[in-house]
Parts: C-alpha cells; structure tokens; sequence
C-alpha cells in the first residue's frame, strides 16, 4: 500500500507545470516542487514499511568455517579506473601483495564496514585493488556464556590470520579493526608476537580507559553491580548495548529526526538514514565472560597500559612493530581522542600516525564523512606499505 502511495506520488512529477515566471524563479519552484513529492513518497515508505536499503551485500566467498567463525573474502570487482590523489589507478585483483583481514567488534554485526552499495568500505577498498577480507564471529547463544576474551586473541583471530594467509599466499597482511575490532588486532598481534602483521589501521579504539569522562566513571562505580547483573542474565542482550550507546549521545537522538525530515526529499540521505537505523537497532549478545573479563581486566584496571594474560601468553603492546594508523573521532564521547592516542606510546612500532576526523563514534566508521576522512586516507595509507 505504501509502496503504491508512493508512486503515486512520484507520478505527480511529470504534470507539474512551472508559471513562466522569470527562469531562476522557475527553476527553484520546479525544485520546491521536486523535493515536496519527494518527500512525501520517502515519507510514506519509511512510516509503513523502511526504506528497505540492502546491507552487507557486497559478492564475498567463504575460506573458513570454524564453529560460528568464519572468514570471508570480497570478489575481485570489475577492471576499472580510479582516481587517487593526483594519479589514476588501473585496479586489477592482486594489486596489492598484503591483503587486508577486517576485524569486527563484539556487538557489532559486521555488516557495519558494508552498510550499503553506494557507502561500504569493502567496496571502496576492493576498488583501490586490495584483497579484503572479513572476520564473523557469529551470533552467541546461551552456549557462549562461558566465552572468554582468550577465545579470541588465542584461537579465532589466529585462525582467521592463517586462513587469509593461505587464500591470499601471502605471509605479511593487514588487520583493520573498529573500537573492540582494533583492541583485537593489538592484543592478537602482540600476544603472538607476528611479525607479519605489517600495517595496523585502528579506528575509534581507547586504549586509556582512564580519560573516558563518564564511562570511566560508571565503570569504576558500578561495576560490580554490572558483574552481579550478567551472573543473572548471562549474556549482554544486543538491546541493552544499543541503547547504552544511544544515551551516550542523547541530543543527537533526537535531532536526528529533525535531520530526517529535512532531507526526506534526498533518496540517498534516507538510504543512509534507513541503514543506520538498521544497524545501531541490530547488535548481538555481548558472551557473559568476555564481558566480564573485559569490564574488570580492560576498563576497571586499565589493562592495556600494562599488558594482559590470555593462558600462557602476555599481550604487552610494546612487542607491536606494525605501521600503525589510528583514527579518533573529533565528537566521539564513547572513545573520545584523549582516550584513544595514548596507544601512540604504548606500542613499540617505529612508524606510528594519528589523526582525527569528524564523526561520534559510529559517524567516524560508517557517517556520511567516513568515507573520505578514514576509508579513502586509509587506503591511501595502505598503499605504499602494501606493496
């Protein structure tokens, strides 16, 4: 019904006529026009039944399966010209001999670096001619309460590195990670000590739990009634920590609505909207353990400055040699850019890089900026150490 609506409102379009008033005149009411139908036709779609904007549909092939991890690779896209920089590129398969590993984080479907065909950093990185590709955690269940972050620094996350080695034949690779994602790349790399771990691309992730502002403060206060909390419940529901991100940022809310309407007229604009919407009402279960152990060992105790035990290895980040990027977001209030350059000082790497771009915290990885404040300059970053 809605849909019908819609096109009936659209088909209004043709049969406007424009007075033949002065032509500037004319050209701002045929666009006045243009985006109140457009409006209208967005409007009713999304009240009825969302935009429906596909997510996490870039071609990928599976090279591992492990339990519910697995490892995707994205297809080669179509020969094609790019421009990047002052150059144009001609990108073909293997242009880049390091292949590139993305790292999701915990509560996060990993469809978040492929939100939509025309805004994914998967694209956008297969484009620049690299071979990308994805860790999946999975879902948990009531099964992975007694998961711990040990699972993923001593098993998964070596086993995703070794599955890409062998699909891309190449020993040196790339990991690129988002907030845990990051946190996952450091700790693995540094607790195995892999020196072919070439270049590190870390985005939105604190590393000195003690400059979080407030989420500093509720960790250190409440903590051990968050501990007794998931004793009772298990598993961290997805719900609980999407809503936790939304109240971090309480104005932008609900100014985002105020947002929304202005620009229903812009299809593109109610795309991302609808995506995103998607995305931050679409997290997973956080395992019972690893959240506990994350609360305590990383947040409480500030875990990373030190380095944390996972079995019979230490995760000290200063045994990092990778190139390191890192990106903070100028208006992140969940990993603010006090919290996240200290890492500069904490890895051992010679050849380390900080920026800051715009973007909270979900803004900075898949905002309408992202693209070419951090996915772009990333890539431009890879290039010459990917070779």
């Amino acid at each position: 019904m809605a849909r019908n609506l819609a096109a009936a409102a659209r088909s209004l379009y043709p049969r406007v006529v424009v007075s033949s008033k002065p032509k500037r005149r004319g050209k701002l009411a045929r666009l006045a026009v243009d985006r109140a139908i457009s409006r209208l036709a967005n409007g009713l779609l999304l009240v009825v039944d969302g935009a429906a904007t596909p997510v996490g549909n870039t071609p990928r092939d599976l090279v591992l399966r492990k339990g519910k991890l697995e490892v995707h690779r994205y297809r080669a896209p179509a020969r094609e010209e790019i421009e990047m920089g002052t150059e144009t590129v001609v990108v073909d398969e293997r242009a880049f001999r390091v292949p590139i590993l993305i790292v999701p984080p915990l509560m996060v479907r990993p469809y978040i670096y492929d939100l939509r065909p025309e805004h994914s950093m998967v694209r956008l990185l297969r484009r620049f001619g690299f071979q990308v590709f994805l860790v999946d955690f999975g879902v948990p269940d009531r099964h992975d309460t007694g998961v711990r972050l040990d699972d993923y620094v001593l098993d998964w996350l070596p086993a995703a590195v070794e599955a890409v080695r062998v699909s891309a034949g190449s020993r040196e690779l790339s990991l690129l990670g988002y907030c845990m994602g990051s946190i996952f790349s450091l700790l693995y790399t540094a607790a195995w000590r892999d020196a072919g771990v070439r270049n590190i691309v870390s985005i939105a992730a604190p590393t000195d739990f003690t400059k979080m502002g407030l989420l500093t403060t509720l960790a250190r206060v409440g903590h051990e009634q968050a501990m007794n909390l998931t004793d009772r419940i298990g598993n961290v529901p997805g719900f609980v920590s999407s809503q936790a991100l939304k109240l971090m940022a309480p104005i932008k809310r609900f100014t985002r609505y105020a947002d929304l309407f202005i620009n229903l007229w812009n299809d593109e604009y109610v795309k991302g909207f609808d995506a995103m919407h998607r995305f931050t009402n679409d997290f997973i279960p956080y395992p019972q353990a690893a959240f506990k152990q994350f609360l305590q060992e990383v947040v409480v105790e500030n875990g990373l400055k030190d380095g944390l035990r996972f079995g019979d290895r230490v995760a000290d980040l200063r045994e990092v040699r990778s190139n390191l990027l890192v990106y903070a977001g100028r208006e992140d209030t969940i990993a603010p850019p006090r919290a996240v350059r200290p890492i500069l000082e904490l890895v051992g790497s010679t050849e380390k890089d900080y920026r800051e771009v715009p973007g909270g915290h979900i803004g900075v990885i898949a905002g309408g900026k992202a693209a070419d404040a951090v996915w772009k300059t990333a890539a431009e970053w890879l290039r010459p150490r990917s070779l």
